[in-house]
């Protein structure tokens, strides 16, 4: 679907730019431009050209290797940009499993080694690695990064003390997807607006699912993970769970409290999430809905389902949430820090990047590339001819909320695992029960935090 969008548009641009040079010849036939209006011209071009040239060779001046450490792949779209607009800047990549990254962050500094010059850093991880203290001021000089050219969602989850310390790389907004024949069946319809019209919030969700449950005999369910859910109620959430140590046992109560709600009414299964039966259902027909973050589509629906234009993809009940993702920052000290700040502010803050990056599957987080309907269209073979670019980008996106976590929500995301499997195994275990163990295993694991 990307390789015809692509072809599409070189098209476009070719007859776009056969017009504009008709245009100019049609106006260079104007009997009323004079001598003096050409010498302007003139001079006003060889200005451009003196321009484009000095801000070439400021480019070529920039010269040096900076250090990366990633576990992703080079994106070769990308990189072929990024060192056409710097020829004489290289990137040396460090292969890093992103679970990885934190514990080689500590022991570099605890050996006195060498820290790399960037630092790719996974969602799952931030908050730890933010907590050390190590990572640059990206709005102060020399990067005096712009963070009015992010998303609001954006600022304060990748901030410390107000000011950025990482640049938010590939997007992470969600929604949910549903596969169209059983939301035909059950719902009377398969539109993602008349979807959204139904599904108002998660109670009248809720309702819906126990009349799916009834008219399929118990065999059609809504989700298959309350793993699922929890990661959607999570994202949605009003306020976030901590305030340094103190912790907001009323948000947190009402996450607990709406879980609950949705295992008692049967209409979650019973699955792991990332286990091979979980995968498996996405070629299946025994649930109707699935979370479905940007990188869904590409890389867990596709794999596991080859059916075509079975899906489709809306705003969620609640709003569009953040699923993942991944940001870069800058070690303080770094040698090549200059370097590694171009590569940021190419890939993730420019139109150009951000125009090389999707032609590599990659959506980064510069917002000015989403005014463009053009750059918004997406579809994806599951989804047959839906723009889900469109419904991510603009529609989930509008409605899209985020929040700032530290290192004390990591250990909550432990502990909730504990809680979720419990929750499922045993029927009798509520709220009370659930906050009580909550409270328990995070005094046990995290004795600093406060209960409020």
């Amino acid at each position: 679907m990307l390789i015809r969008f692509w072809t599409k548009r070189v098209s476009l641009l070719i007859t776009i730019t056969m017009l504009v040079c008709l245009l100019a010849a049609c106006g260079g036939g104007n009997a009323v431009n004079n001598q003096k209006e050409g010498d302007t011209n003139n001079k006003e071009s060889a200005e451009a050209d003196n321009e484009g040239t000095a801000a070439s060779k400021g480019n070529e001046d920039l010269k040096g290797e900076f250090i990366l450490w990633t576990w992703e792949p080079e994106h070769p779209t990308a990189l072929a940009a990024f060192n056409a607009k710097y020829p004489n800047i290289k990137v040396k990549r460090v292969n890093v499993a992103a679970e990885d990254i934190s514990k080689k962050l500590q022991t570099t500094i605890a050996s006195g080694g060498e820290l790399p010059d960037v630092v790719r850093i996974e969602r799952g991880q931030k908050a730890k690695i933010f907590d050390m203290d190590i990572l640059e001021n990206l709005e102060a000089a020399p990067y005096n990064a712009d963070k009015s050219i992010l998303f609001d969602y954006d600022l304060p989850t990748f901030s410390v003390d107000d000011h950025l310390v990482a640049i938010p790389d590939d997007m992470s907004v969600a929604g949910i997807a549903y596969i169209k024949s059983l939301a035909k069946q059950y719902f009377g319809t398969d539109n993602p607006e008349e979807m959204e019209a139904i599904f108002t919030d998660w109670d009248v969700f809720i309702e819906k699912g126990k009349e799916v449950l009834q008219q399929s005999g118990g065999k059609v369910q809504m989700f298959p993970s309350l793993g699922d859910v929890n990661q959607t109620l999570k994202g949605q959430r009003a306020e976030p769970y901590f305030d340094g140590d103190k912790l907001n046992a009323p948000m947190l109560t009402n996450t607990v409290t709406d879980l609950v709600k949705f295992r008692d009414s049967g209409i979650i299964d019973k699955l792991d999430q990332w286990t091979p039966a979980w995968n498996a259902t996405f070629g299946g027909e025994k649930y109707i809905f699935a979370m479905s973050p940007v990188w869904m589509p590409q890389y867990v629906i596709g794999p596991n389902d080859k059916k075509d234009d079975r899906w489709a993809l809306m705003v969620p009940p609640g709003g569009g949430f953040i699923r993942g993702g991944s940001s870069h920052g800058i070690p303080k000290g770094a040698k090549n820090a200059e370097l590694a700040w171009k590569w940021i502010e190419f890939t993730s803050m420019s139109q150009e990047g951000a125009e090389a990056q999707k032609k590599d599957g990659v959506f980064t987080h510069f917002k000015q590339a989403y005014e463009n309907e053009s750059f918004t269209n997406w579809t994806w073979r599951n989804f047959g001819t839906q723009d889900i670019g469109h419904k991510f980008f603009v529609d989930i996106s509008a409605t899209t909320k985020d929040m700032a976590e530290n290192i004390n929500d990591l250990v909550l995301d432990e502990v909730m695992n504990i809680v979720l499997q419990t929750l499922v195994k045993d029927e009798a275990f509520g709220v009370e029960q659930a906050m009580d163990r909550i409270q328990k295993e995070l005094k046990a694991k995290a004795p600093n935090i406060v209960w409020e």
